[in-house]
């Protein structure tokens, strides 16, 4: 019965993607901290103890019967006693000591500028050593000591008394730190590993294989902040177009990467940073699409499907969305004219999103329903629309979350 579902629900996810009309229309909202709260648990629980988040993943599915699914690795679930030894300093989480996150929520990234105005040089010169020793340094207790290291100086028969650097004790103590954070992060894959083929024989289609960011968002998110990138922008836009070109390898080999521990077809690309406003319609094309319609075509030709999950208002970029390749994206709006957006996108990708949350935080039975149809009645025209919300299930009321899904399952359906 298992296969027979699972095999139902990944052909209509197929027949979605592919723009074509599956039985009914596919549902699968974010679930975030959902399932979690559902279960019973904290967040501050579940971040510790990997058996309670999929003891609570198990209970969601078995019960909702999505299409599509993912785990629990993208909200960093059971790797914060990872994050805790490189003493993270760009995140924190609930159950963390002197968190500012409540037990209740999910993680909360923490934007600094950590890199200055004036690197740009040091930066787009020697990569590797900036990430080393200012980035990391700046970033981790972990790599504190590695500020001083000089690498660069251990060439030929330098190389013996090079090694002196290292006699550092906290040097030596991070080298063998890091070596068990390696082994905890191998251990952790193989549990997540069984994991995903449980959810795969009880029926469950695996969503994201991987995740990304845009060049742009690499070095507004890790580097130089919202605030500092727009200022970049203005005073020396040369260096950011060089640093965003410098990144973009990076950004497709780490979600390259993430696809050899992880089984799916999606690779989520969440798009902080090119919202309406954020950029002129010139300085997005430039610094923000140019790379990110790279990443898109680029992931394709490696077997996989871009899920493009716009953050934010989004239409002034929809113009720029109808470039993608026709029938090898999933779109996802959370904020834009939908009606507009099916107009120019629906021969183009496939679509999902833009219906907020807050109805199943705080409307009624009614208000849900009729919310959820009026979406359908938008998108489901013609296929290629997967359900989902503009944002997450986060703090949504199980009982609404049950008459959404039904809504769609009973109204959604094709034949």
């Amino acid at each position: 019965m298992s296969e027979v579902l699972y095999n139902e629900r990944l052909q209509r996810v197929n027949d979605a993607l592919a723009l074509n009309e599956p039985d009914h229309v596919p549902i699968a909202p974010q679930w975030m901290s959902f399932p979690f709260h559902y279960a019973g648990y904290t967040m501050a629980e579940v971040n510790y103890d990997v058996e309670k988040a999929q003891d609570a993943i198990r209970k969601y599915l078995n019960h909702f019967q999505p299409d599509i699914t993912d785990h629990y690795a993208k909200l960093f679930i059971g790797q914060f006693p990872m994050l805790e030894k490189y003493g993270v300093k760009w995140l924190q989480w609930a159950g963390q000591k002197n968190s500012i996150v409540p037990d209740d929520s999910i993680f909360q990234f923490v934007e600094k500028e950590y890199m200055t105005e004036d690197e740009y040089p040091e930066l787009l010169g020697d990569q590797s050593g900036f990430v080393l020793r200012k980035y990391l340094t700046r970033t981790t207790t972990l790599f504190e000591p590695f500020e001083s290291t000089d690498f660069p100086s251990m060439i030929g028969y330098a190389m013996p008394p090079g090694a002196l650097q290292f006699m550092n004790p906290d040097i030596a103590e991070a080298f063998e730190t890091l070596g068990d954070i390696g082994r905890d992060m191998l251990m952790y894959y193989y549990q997540l590993g069984e994991f995903c083929k449980e959810l795969e024989e009880m029926g469950f289609p695996l969503q994201v294989v991987a995740t990304t960011v845009t060049a742009y968002d690499y070095l507004s998110d890790f580097l130089r902040g919202t605030i500092g990138l727009s200022m970049d922008l203005m005073e020396q836009p040369e260096n950011v177009h060089r640093a965003v070109e410098a990144f973009y390898p990076g950004t497709l080999k780490g979600a390259l990467i993430q696809t050899k521990f992880a089984k799916g077809r999606f690779v989520f690309i969440p798009l902080h940073k090119g919202m309406d406003g954020f950029l002129s319609d010139t300085q997005y094309k430039k610094y923000y699409w140019d790379t990110l319609l790279r990443l898109v075509n680029d992931l394709i030709e490696n077997g996989l499907t871009p899920w493009i999950y716009t953050e934010g208002p989004y239409d002034s970029r929809v113009e720029c969305l109808m470039d993608v390749p026709k029938g090898k994206t999933w779109i996802h709006f959370e904020t834009a004219d939908m009606k507009r957006v099916k107009k120019l996108l629906g021969d183009v990708a496939c679509l999902s999103g833009g219906i907020s949350s807050t109805m199943l935080m705080y409307g009624s039975k009614e208000e849900v329903i009729s919310k959820t149809k009026e979406n359908v009645d938008i998108l489901a025209p013609g296929g290629g629309y997967i359900f989902d919300l503009g944002d997450t299930m986060e703090n949504c009321k199980p009982e609404l979350v049950e008459v959404m899904f039904d809504t769609v399952r009973q109204y959604g359906k094709y034949k």
